[in-house]
């Protein structure tokens, strides 16, 4: 989460807000006026992978909501990478990045407006957007309904407050239901089109051409936190998962984790597949949706494996609440981790999660979810744009 901001940038917020409201030109729509909007323009410049997963589920229950809604999204690079194929947005821009050059981002949302059908709209930051620059964009952008989440909220009509133990989906439903509308849980989705779908393809067919379980494993985190678990680890519950249950690995991951992935293979009587480095987020969903479980650290790869309904267990650190983050008591996912600790030593890895505990939790899982075509065929045709 972004620290608040400086008391003097408050204060120009609040002055701001003020010379609006003097002006007549802010917002004040009546609770019945609020259910009427049908224009939204999303500002989600966020870039972590599961920030922007975690957001898929507002654009599902929108359209849902509102059928005739039109859904503008003004987008970082990982959010237009996630969002370009998602039925739930009619218009999804790469503009310039607020964060490095805000002058072009403000004058690419002015003009995306532009573009926008007539009538009111309201402008949307989800959580992971809580960023004056954003708010800045989003009170440049002209008349709107501001509502959502925001460390500027003397420029919102509607300014929330993360609650972590709510976690990042029910947070960014709830920007839908402070406007009004009764919206339910909704899972996370990202979408591929039969580009992506004929890719997993050739290269997964070689090892899902019979009945033996395809796992995905995601054995490197990004580097930005803290939640890594033992190498050594990972090789005996790989060579136990293939010598036990015929288990084939697919090892996913960033170009920057391709050596340590290697390093990890060359000791594994069975190498698998290697495509670190080697996919775009669609296609990522696309390999991911024709696995049989995934086995991953707490990291964006997880959060788009459960988009694309496949089960598995995530390792998850000790010092950050599940429920922020992860699928807590899915029937489809474990999530396995130590007792809670208050801070974080420097030299901390996840060593409170045994061998025995991933092992037992894998085999469970492919006990109830076996290697089956039919299921990896219905999640590719669930998660497929045409």
């Amino acid at each position: 989460m972004q620290p608040p901001p400086k008391p003097w940038k408050r204060a120009i917020f609040s002055s701001i807000a003020a010379v609006e409201s003097a002006l007549g030109r802010r917002e004040s729509h009546s609770p019945a006026e609020l259910l009427q909007i049908r224009n939204f323009l999303v500002l989600q410049y966020d870039s972590p992978l599961g920030s922007v997963v975690h957001a898929t589920p507002f654009y599902e229950a929108l359209k849902t909501a509102i059928p005739d809604a039109h859904v503008t999204v003004a987008a970082s690079s990982m959010a237009a990478s996630v969002l370009q194929h998602n039925p739930f947005v009619d218009h999804c821009v790469l503009t310039a990045q607020p964060f490095q050059s805000f002058l072009p981002a403000f004058r690419d949302v002015r003009q995306l407006v532009g573009t926008m059908p007539a009538g009111p709209r309201c402008i949307v930051t989800t959580i992971g957007n809580q960023r004056t620059r954003v708010a800045a964009l989003g009170f440049g952008a002209g008349g709107g309904t501001r509502a959502g989440y925001t460390l500027a909220p003397d420029l919102y009509r509607i300014p929330l407050v993360f609650r972590p133990e709510r976690g990042q989906i029910e947070g960014n439903l709830d920007i839908l239901r402070a406007l009004g509308h009764g919206i339910p849980f909704y899972e996370p989705r990202v979408f591929f089109t039969n580009l992506e779908a004929e890719y997993a393809d050739q290269v997964l067919t070689p090892a899902v051409g019979d009945r033996r379980p395809l796992v995905a494993f995601v054995t490197q985190n990004s580097g930005g936190q803290r939640n890594q678990w033992p190498q050594d680890r990972f090789k005996q519950v790989i060579a136990k998962l293939s010598a036990e249950c015929g288990a084939t690995p697919l090892f996913l991951g960033t170009a920057a984790d391709e050596k340590a992935i290697e390093s990890l293979r060359s000791a594994l009587p069975g190498r698998g597949i290697s495509l670190a480095g080697k996919t775009t987020v669609p296609q990522l969903a696309a390999m991911l949706a024709q696995c049989d479980l995934v086995v991953s650290l707490d990291t964006g790869t997880f959060h788009v494996a459960r988009a694309v309904g496949l089960p598995g267990l995530v390792i998850a650190p000790a010092w950050q609440s599940p429920r922020e983050w992860l699928p807590v008591d899915h029937p489809r996912y474990r999530v396995l981790r130590g007792p809670s600790i208050a801070t974080v030593p420097d030299t901390y890895c996840i060593e409170e999660v045994s061998v025995q505990q991933v092992t037992d939790a894998a085999m469970h899982l492919l006990s109830l979810f076996p290697a089956d075509e039919f299921q990896r065929s219905s999640r590719v045709q669930r998660s497929l744009r045409r």
